[in-house]
């Protein structure tokens, strides 16, 4: 009789609705912008982000983490970023790029 009937147990992403993002550090875009893998001076989206070879594969957005703001406020340039979404500290680090411009 328990062969008949399916299973049904408690599954953990049946009740999470978050979607998981692609995470990107501040340290590792400021690399690739050295690197001249991305210009800057052009809107960096998340095609953009993958065809530079900065992450491998979006499956639900990106969010932007603010490790390496250090690196990233060095360069001095103002960027525009097309991102699903950012933690404070790196949305602060950005905003301070254009207001040093």
């Amino acid at each position: 009789m328990m062969r008949r009937f399916p299973k049904f147990g408690f599954r953990k992403n049946r009740f999470n609705r978050n979607p998981e993002l692609e995470k990107l550090n501040l340290g590792s875009l400021a690399y690739h912008i050295e690197k001249g893998h991305l210009n800057p001076d052009e809107p960096i989206t998340m095609r953009g982000l993958v065809e530079a070879g900065v992450l491998s594969k979006i499956t639900k957005g990106v969010k932007l983490l603010g490790k390496g703001s250090d690196k990233f406020s060095a360069l001095k340039t103002p960027i525009n970023l097309e991102i699903t979404d950012a933690s404070t500290e790196a949305i602060n680090a950005v905003k301070s790029t254009r207001e040093g411009q």
